[in-house]
């Protein structure tokens, strides 16, 4: 009994140690990254020796060529796994949309789910791709309330400021459309990075940019905006680097459909944003957002041509929704045994106006 407690007094010790130096590191980190960022990151820089097989569709979405839409199959190795079975990822469907934003008809335009619908602002991509007819491409966005007053794994605390009777009752993520605004970020928790990253537009500089913003606040003459995480990559001293910024989502975690934004430049310094998801079924097949921001660093530079800025996981799992107006029923994807069809909060649509 003695030896037992003991034991037990050591463990309780080791494990308080651990926890302080853990709170420490989050506040004194230099990197403002979480422990948990830290170890995630080296995990994604390991080799995965991904594969691609020649695009089983790739064609442009618009007469001028600007938007196009390529489907691959890709296979890797997880460097972590613990036998050949558990390390191989199996055959992998992945659909991008690149769309070269140089072009002045081509615009970038968020949307939110139907207000008088049965689950209140709540509708599917689809549905939500009939406010913009000449829209050509889209995906889900951020993480949202899918029952009423109950929070769900990805939110720890949200805004007390935000009336229930409004769509920021149901968004978890940041949005902002034509300067409304319809919901600010979750707090991610003591142990996550401080804000969430979001893709953003501004009055004063056109092209979007992805960065984190913090709990409850709205990025100043923010014109539109979008949040949802975690971050993947970030160019740090004029290089593109994964950094994977964990802030408090555990959906970054699961195994599933997995759905991004990356933004890039070509070779003439245009801006160039995409629309990347990986199909899959909870727990079976698919990614983690580890192994989608490893892909999506060392495969997109050389499949487009582009090179890469900054990228973020949009709301994943079933969630994950592609819409190409080419495609057959609109939908791309193919998530969950039910396909694409959840009703969600808000998506990001590609719109071609010189479309007729």
């Amino acid at each position: 009994m003695k030896l037992f407690k003991s034991l037990l007094k050591i463990s309780l010790i080791v494990l308080l140690l651990f926890a302080l130096i853990a709170i420490a590191l989050v506040y004194l980190r230099p990197s403002g990254l979480s422990p948990i960022s830290l170890i995630l990151t080296q995990l994604a820089k390991r080799d995965y020796a991904w594969q691609c097989s020649s695009p089983l569709i790739q064609q442009p979405l618009n007469t001028k060529g600007n938007i196009t839409w390529t489907k691959l199959q890709c296979q890797g190795t997880y460097p972590w796994g613990f036998s050949k079975q558990s390390r191989a990822t199996g055959l992998l469907t992945m659909n991008i949309v690149d769309a070269n934003l140089a072009d002045a008809n081509t615009f970038i335009k968020p949307t939110i789910g139907d207000a008088n619908a049965k689950n209140a602002y709540r509708s599917t991509l689809l549905e939500q791709a009939a406010l913009y007819p000449n829209a050509v491409a889209g995906i889900n966005g951020g993480y949202f309330r899918k029952r009423a007053n109950r929070l769900d794994e990805n939110c720890i605390r949200r805004s007390p400021n935000i009336p229930l009777d409004t769509s920021k009752h149901v968004g978890e993520g940041l949005l902002v459309i034509d300067h409304q605004v319809y919901s600010t970020n979750c707090d991610g928790g003591t142990l996550a990075e401080n804000g969430r990253s979001s893709l953003i537009q501004d009055a004063t500089h056109k092209q979007w940019r992805i960065e984190r913003v913090k709990y409850d606040e709205v990025p100043a003459n923010a014109v539109n905006a979008i949040g949802a995480g975690p971050g993947l990559i970030q160019t740090i001293a004029g290089k593109p680097q994964i950094q994977i910024t964990w802030e408090g989502i555990l959906s970054t975690f699961e195994f599933s459909a997995n759905a991004a934004v990356i933004l890039a430049k070509d070779k003439q310094d245009n801006p160039h944003m995409l629309f990347f998801t990986v199909d899959g079924i909870d727990k079976e097949y698919g990614m983690t957002s580890i192994q989608m921001a490893n892909f999506i660093y060392n495969k997109i530079p050389t499949l487009f041509g582009l090179q890469l800025v900054s990228a973020m996981s949009m709301d994943q799992g079933n969630s994950t929704t592609l819409f190409v107006k080419k495609a057959p029923n609109g939908i791309a994807s193919v998530t969950g045994k039910k396909g694409s069809r959840r009703a969600i909060y808000d998506g990001l649509f590609i719109v071609d106006s010189s479309r007729k």
